[in-house]
């Protein structure tokens, strides 16, 4: 079994280079690799490897008993035979008697789309929004010092949107934020007025808001109040209606992952899953 699980993830670093130390980090947090594995194996050797895993989503206040496909590859020597296809459609073909839905995030949404997948489009929002330099401080959160608090801010953390949220305790959320910036975790920083986490960046002028983690979710202008400089927009890259109800939607393609859904999707309204929740 150990061999096995090597293995493993041998294959996913070669598809995806940095996962498997990222994923022996997130195990030190508490966050064991959760997923369940289907995979094509020949002589030993795993070939092909599909990911599954439970991804409850509460959609208008309801949270849907759903499930995410992920890490999805096959060895070079082995593409373009259909292994990853078949193992789709068995793991699929499990779902429709557990879930509502699947979802996934890929950049090749063609591929999906003869599988049943149908892509639906995600929304960021903007709002412009002139305002001076805070007068709170934040700090970025760094692993190892800050993996307790991590961990709290997520186990306690209340919805950022009643449209769309993923609830996740940090498992996803600790992937995303640790796998290209270690030690320092992507984009979070801690307030300790607000006793919680804000996950964005600043570029030029524009605050870029990716994600906001407190068991009480503050105001806008609270947060606002946090940031080192001065800002003239807003874009929200999650359904902001529990900050403000001006904000403009336009569709938007976050890091070249469509959002896919096989069966059926509830939401009609703008809405685009936070960053730290894409799996």
């Amino acid at each position: 079994m150990k061999d096995k699980k090597e293995n493993l993830f041998n294959l996913l670093d070669e598809s995806f280079p940095g996962i498997k130390a990222n994923i022996l980090r997130c195990e030190g947090l508490g966050f064991p690799w959760n997923s369940t594995p289907y995979f094509k194996e020949e002589n030993g050797e795993i070939l092909s490897h599909v990911g599954f895993l439970e991804y409850p989503i509460a959609i208008d206040g309801k949270v849907h008993k759903a499930a995410a496909l992920h890490a999805v590859c096959t060895e070079k020597a082995f593409r373009g035979r259909g292994l990853a296809s078949k193992l789709i459609q068995e793991a699929l073909s499990l779902a429709e008697k557990q879930y509502e839905f699947v979802i996934l995030f890929t950049e090749i949404p063609e591929f999906y789309e003869r599988l049943s997948f149908q892509c639906i489009q995600e929304y960021r929002f903007h709002l412009p929004c002139k305002k001076s330099k805070g007068t709170q401080s934040l700090r970025p959160v760094v692993s190892p010092h800050d993996n307790e608090l991590f961990l709290s801010c997520f186990q306690n953390r209340a919805p950022t949107s009643n449209c769309v949220w993923v609830k996740d305790d940090g498992d996803i959320a600790s992937f995303n934020t640790l796998f290209a910036t270690y030690p320092t975790y992507w984009s979070l920083y801690y307030s300790h007025s607000m006793n919680g986490i804000i996950s964005y960046e600043v570029k030029g002028k524009t605050l870029h808001l990716y994600d906001v983690i407190a068991s009480s979710i503050p105001s806008l202008d609270m947060i606002l109040e946090h940031l080192p400089q001065a800002i003239d927009d807003i874009y929200f890259y999650f359904s902001p209606d529990r900050f403000t109800d001006a904000a403009i939607s336009e569709p938007y393609l976050y890091d070249k992952g469509h959002f896919l859904v096989h069966g059926k999707w509830p939401c009609i309204e703008p809405f685009m899953i936070a960053p730290l929740s894409r799996c």
